[in-house]
Order: C-alpha cells, then sequence, then structure tokens
C-alpha cells in the first residue's frame, strides 16, 4: 500500500530541479572587485581592490564578535589561533587562524 503511494506521488509531483552550490573561490576569482581574505600566521589579511572603504565584522565561531574593522586597501588583523566568520556587505565566509 505504501509503496502505491509513494509510486503515484512520484508521478503527481512535478520533477523539482535542484541549484548546484556555487564555489566560493570560484565566484570571487570571478568578481575582482570584491573583498577578499585568506589566513596568514597569526591571523587574517583582509584586501579591498575597488578603492571603496568595506566594512568588517569578524566573529569568533560562537559568535561573540571580536573586530569591527573598515578597510580601504589592505590590513592585517592579529587573532588567536582558532575558527572565525568573517562578515562584509557582500558575503560572509568561515576561516581557520592557526
Amino acid at each position: 500500500m505504501t509503496l502505491a503511494i509513494v509510486a503515484c506521488m512520484a508521478l503527481v509531483m512535478p520533477a523539482i530541479p535542484f541549484a548546484q552550490p556555487v564555489d566560493d573561490d570560484f565566484a570571487s576569482s570571478v568578481t575582482t572587485s570584491a573583498p577578499l581574505m585568506k589566513a596568514v600566521p597569526q591571523g587574517i589579511e583582509l584586501t579591498v581592490t575597488d578603492g571603496e572603504v568595506h566594512h568588517f565584522n569578524i566573529y569568533s565561531i560562537t559568535g561573540q564578535m571580536v573586530k569591527s574593522i573598515d578597510v580601504a586597501e589592505s590590513v592585517t588583523v592579529d587573532l588567536p589561533q582558532g575558527y572565525y566568520i568573517v562578515k562584509c556587505k557582500d558575503w560572509s565566509k568561515k576561516i581557520v587562524v592557526r
């Protein structure tokens, strides 16, 4: 009985296409004006290439705001080892400082 119901639903329900996830590294390499972020020893390097000032918020993995900073060109933020979430107006990304 259950098999019959599932078979009927498969025939009646339209197929829903699923979007493929976008690779963040590929997307950030295509859009050159978006701010960039990379892990460096004892911190994070934030780079802005469009000539504007961008505001970044850095959170610990527990959700506490660790730092709030405005970046116009490139800056290195000193942080202890750990997992962080960096947010700006264009994206939000996870990063590990070792």
